[in-house]
Parts: C-alpha cells; sequence; structure tokens
C-alpha cells in the first residue's frame, strides 16, 4: 500500500486508474483502437501520465493483440499507415515539448477530443485506400503522441473494413507507433522512471482487460455498443479538462 502511495496521490485514484485502463484494454483488445479511453480521464486526476503512460502500456497491448492475430495483418496498409504515423509523431514534438504540463497542454488535448468525437461518430464513406491510410496515420500520429488518444483517425478510415483483419492490422499499427512515441516521448523527457513504474503497477488492468476483450462475446458486444460509450466518455472529459485549464488561469 505504501509504495503505491509513493507514486499515486491517492489510494481511490490507484483504483480509478485501474478501472479505466482495464476498459480501456477490453476496448483496444476487441476492436483494435479504444485503449486512449484512459487518457481522457486520467488526464483529469494525474495529468502527468498523459501521453507517456499511456502510450507505454498501449504498446505493451497492442503488441500482445497483434501477435496473437498476427496472420490476419494487412501489411501493405500497416507499411502506409506507419509511414504516416512516423511522420505526425516528429510535428508533435515542438507543440508537446512546450505546452506539456501547463494548461495549454490541457486545452490542445480537450480541443482535439471536442474535433475528433463528432469525426468519429459521422458515418464515413470511405475506403482504405493508400492515400487515406496514410492520412489517418499521419494524424494518428499527431494526436497519440500529444494526447495518448490515436485511435479515431484510424477508426474513421477502417470503419467500412472487415473487422478481423481491421483488428489485426490497427493493433501491429498501434503497436510499431506507439512504440517509437515512447522513444520520442523518452528522448524529450517526458517518459521517465516513476511513469515506468505506475505503468507497472497498472499492469495487471491491462493484461486483464486484454484478455477479457478478445472473448468472442464480449467483442459482439462492444462492436453493437462500446462506440457510443466511448463518445460519451471523451465527450465528457473534453469539456471538463477545458474547463479545468480555463478555471486555473
Amino acid at each position: 500500500m505504501d509504495i503505491i502511495l509513493n507514486y499515486f496521490s491517492s489510494f481511490e485514484i490507484f483504483l480509478f486508474s485501474l478501472l479505466v485502463v482495464f476498459i480501456g484494454a477490453i476496448a483496444q483488445s476487441a476492436l483494435g483502437i479504444g485503449f486512449g479511453i484512459p487518457g481522457c480521464l486520467l488526464i483529469l486526476v494525474d495529468p502527468l501520465m498523459v501521453p507517456p503512460a499511456i502510450v507505454l502500456m498501449g504498446t505493451f497491448l497492442a503488441f500482445s493483440n497483434a501477435f496473437l492475430s498476427f496472420r490476419d495483418i494487412l501489411v501493405k496498409d500497416l507499411f502506409f499507415s506507419l509511414s504516416g504515423r512516423v511522420v505526425g509523431t516528429l510535428i508533435s514534438i515542438p507543440l508537446i515539448s512546450l505546452t506539456y504540463g501547463t494548461n495549454n497542454f490541457l486545452i490542445i488535448f480537450g480541443l482535439l477530443l471536442l474535433i475528433a468525437i463528432p469525426l468519429t461518430a459521422k458515418k464515413w464513406d470511405l475506403i482504405a485506400s493508400a492515400k487515406n491510410v496514410i492520412i489517418a496515420g499521419f494524424c494518428s500520429g499527431f494526436m497519440g503522441t500529444l494526447t495518448g488518444v490515436g485511435g479515431p483517425p484510424m477508426g474513421i478510415v477502417y470503419q467500412n473494413s472487415k473487422s478481423k483483419n481491421v483488428v489485426a492490422t490497427l493493433n501491429m499499427f498501434f503497436g510499431f507507433g506507439a512504440l517509437f512515441s515512447v522513444i520520442v516521448l523518452t528522448y524529450i523527457g517526458l517518459l521517465n522512471f516513476d511513469i515506468a513504474l505506475k505503468c507497472l503497477f497498472l499492469s495487471p488492468s491491462v493484461i486483464l482487460g486484454m484478455i477479457f476483450g478478445r472473448l468472442d462475446a464480449v467483442k459482439v458486444y462492444v462492436n453493437v455498443k462500446f462506440k457510443f460509450l466511448i463518445l460519451i466518455i471523451c465527450t465528457i472529459s473534453a469539456f471538463l479538462v477545458l474547463g479545468q485549464a480555463l478555471i486555473s488561469y
């Protein structure tokens, strides 16, 4: 208990973090996207965990799911999406370096969420062409490195594709993409030993969420109901984050 309180401000926040990470791990495992959900809520109670803790845990989770469905990965799509992701990640570096840990970062986080929500909710008549996948990868890299929420652009471009291939491809994409973001965030000093230990304490929720999210019954339910829940969580979080930032000015 004492060692946990050395890294989390209260035991209640630790339990809350376990819960939201579990929910995010279920979404990621079932849909191929969604682990950014914890970031929407964690930033309200422990802002310094977002994005470094989310991308670090997300790397392990996405790779684990991807290797369990390795044969279903669309290699061509993976190449195109990762090329866009690398560029988007690199472009985000100056912005996150200047704003991380400040009210300006909270405002950027909240505004990016508010932009992503209606785009995600809308039904798009898109195909996963090379051009669209590269653009989505770029947007995902930019958003994912800044906020830990890089799923919406990829969800939009793949919403009309076969779910089996999509889930496997997205998990591998987020595995490599998050790993690159981890390297970048470590290099600029935002991902440190304390953050890594927090992730270690939260790892049981990541593993349990992955196991639970891969169950067939859960996948069916998540495909039908979870998108709506994700949008609600992100909307509420965006307004709370923006309110918190504006009040603090």
